[in-house]
């Protein structure tokens, strides 16, 4: 008798150009699997970090003993909505601002926390935001929800997690994880970061001014031959490089892009192509598929089980294939 599997499965879902249904797995079986019993055996398991963890491990180890020892790994972390518009709200699908958009959406909301080294580029936590606790309005006499974490919180529990898991040089993110606390924290654990940074930022160009409460904003600070800058933070106790980058948009209009690191010993090229990390192939082939596979499993038009954790070992599943077809 055949029965469903985790291979079975995952392989339907990077395979798929659409929307994945358990009807539709048993009909490409041509019946020869029930969506009832496709549905119940996704019900049977629930999936967390740790199993992602469990998954990664054997191809980061396999990396880090093949790695040149003037190669370093980098962290990435992120977050990104799966808009579903259309899908009945619960405390996983529900109102998230899009930093993309720039907008709330209603969907699905996660924090990844990928590894990268090389041609290696795998997450190693994922984090689903769900918004559990009531919160009453008063001025629209109505109750919201909201996580019981924030997304910075998230991150800070995925760094003191990984720090017993894989030795890494920087952490790379967007501005919105710019915070002092996560800048602390990093520095704590023996890592350096390299943040975008808002341009409203404030800063003190020596210690004696910020002592004296004179910062300025960053966008103000003057930056001679292109090279960053060395300044403090308010709430950050070593100094900061601080650098700009002015780039074409692909309307031809101009943006700007600034940047902050713990490491004061880089310089302008290196910080760029560091940064850049965050945007290689591999790494956006999984942020991208995260989502695309975290699909809701429907039935008559209802929502019968949801349990996006399976996007996980879809994905190491088939970074797998990729990284051993890659080795020697």
């Amino acid at each position: 008798m055949m029965t469903c599997t985790l291979d079975l499965y995952t392989d339907y879902l990077l395979s798929s150009t659409g929307p994945t249904t358990a009807t539709g797995l048993s009909r490409l079986l041509d019946g020869a699997l029930s969506h009832d019993h496709i549905t119940r055996w996704l019900s049977q398991g629930t999936y967390g970090p740790a199993e992602v963890w469990r998954q990664a491990k054997p191809l980061i180890r396999q990396a880090e003993a093949q790695r040149p020892t003037e190669e370093f790994a980098v962290l990435i972390v992120d977050d990104s909505v799966l808009e579903k518009a259309h899908t009945d709200a619960n405390e996983l699908i529900c109102t998230h601002w899009d930093h993309s958009q720039q907008r709330y959406v209603k969907g699905l909301n996660f924090v990844t926390l990928r590894y990268q080294a090389g041609e290696l580029a795998l997450p190693i936590a994922v984090e689903l935001v769900r918004k559990t606790v009531p919160v009453y309005q008063p001025k629209t006499q109505k109750t919201s929800y909201q996580s019981p974490f924030t997304k910075n919180e998230y991150l800070q529990q995925m760094l003191r997690v990984a720090q017993q898991q894989v030795a890494y040089r920087y952490l790379l993110a967007d501005s919105w994880y710019a915070s002092a606390e996560n800048m602390t924290l990093v520095r704590a654990l023996g890592h350096h970061f390299l943040f975008a940074l808002e341009s409203s930022r404030t800063v003190a160009l020596s210690e004696a001014d910020r002592a004296q409460g004179q910062f300025q904003p960053v966008q103000s600070l003057v930056f001679p031959d292109t090279q960053p800058l060395r300044v403090y933070l308010r709430a950050v106790q070593e100094a900061v490089l601080v650098s700009k980058q002015v780039f074409t948009n692909q309307d031809g209009s101009q943006g700007i892009l600034y940047l902050v690191s713990s490491d004061t010993d880089l310089d302008q090229a290196r910080l760029t192509t560091i940064y850049q990390r965050r945007w290689k192939s591999a790494s956006s082939f999984l942020c991208g598929r995260i989502p695309q596979v975290a699909q809701t499993e429907r039935l008559d038009g209802k929502i019968t089980h949801q349990n996006p954790d399976h996007a996980s070992h879809a994905l190491l599943r088939r970074r797998a294939g990729l990284h051993q077809a890659r080795s020697p």
